[in-house]
């Protein structure tokens, strides 16, 4: 019985792969944001070759 009060461990591959989550989906939300507002200067300037279509 005294088993079932202590917190279960979490492996560090389990903590590695929720961090790298996290930081793809912080990555994600900058780029949706930074799209949304209509700065995609700065997005095509770090892309190498990429062009920008405007249409409105």
């Amino acid at each position: 019985m005294a088993d079932r009060n202590e917190i279960p461990e979490i492996s560090s591959a389990w903590n590695a792969s929720l961090l790298a989550l996290v930081i793809f989906l912080a990555v994600m939300l900058y780029v949706f944001g930074a799209a949304m507002s209509g700065d995609t200067d700065q997005l095509t300037a770090s892309i190498p070759g990429a062009d920008m279509i405007e249409v409105r």
